[in-house]
């Protein structure tokens, strides 16, 4: 009769013990990209020519030094501009743009003149995500009316709070999120 209940005890420890081991089923982490280059095509109002600047490096963080193109353009001139996102570790090359923009909700580019007066007024053009919040593929800027030089910050943020104060409108102080890419362009008008 002992032991029967210690068998029995032991048996009802060991069903709890293995219930409560049970597996959680596996979810696969989002794995953020790899964004190797960074084109920026800018086209001034009126002009049907399209300049390209780039911002490439071929092994991603590390390793190879990234290179980037200056740019250099008009004063007193507004651009249209629109930013392509590659991977070129992969075959064939691996548009990230169109990953960015599938996933819309999770993704938003924020623009910053340094110093502020060189390049101003940008504003998102194109497409928004499916709750109508800016994505930023495609954006637009005025130059300043005088000569000068300074840079040009593209942030892509994944996972912004899209509704904090001033997100919407471009002010990545409230976005959180992580930085996927941030590239800083020299700049200089002539």
């Amino acid at each position: 009769m002992k032991t029967t209940k210690i068998l029995a005890s032991v048996l009802i420890l060991a069903t709890l013990f293995f219930a409560g081991c049970k597996k959680d089923p596996v979810t696969p982490p989002n794995e953020e990209e790899l964004i190797t280059t960074m084109i920026l095509s800018l086209q001034k109002q009126g002009s049907p020519s399209v300049q390209n600047f780039v911002f490439n490096d071929p092994d991603g963080t590390g390793g190879i030094s990234a290179t980037i193109d200056s740019i250099i353009i008009e004063k007193a001139a507004v651009y249209s501009a629109k930013i392509t996102l590659l991977n070129s570790q992969s075959t064939p090359v691996d548009s990230i743009s169109n990953e960015v923009l599938e996933e819309g909700t999770d993704h938003q580019f924020f623009y910053l003149s340094t110093p502020s007066n060189v390049l101003s007024s940008f504003t998102y053009d194109g497409e928004n995500d499916t709750n109508g919040n800016p994505i930023g593929l495609d954006f637009s800027f005025a130059t300043w009316n005088a000569g000068g030089s300074g840079n040009l910050k593209i942030t892509l943020r994944h996972q912004p709070d899209k509704n904090a104060v001033g997100v919407s409108s471009g002010d990545i102080a409230n976005a959180n999120g992580e930085t996927d890419i941030e590239v800083e362009f020299p700049v200089r008008l002539y």
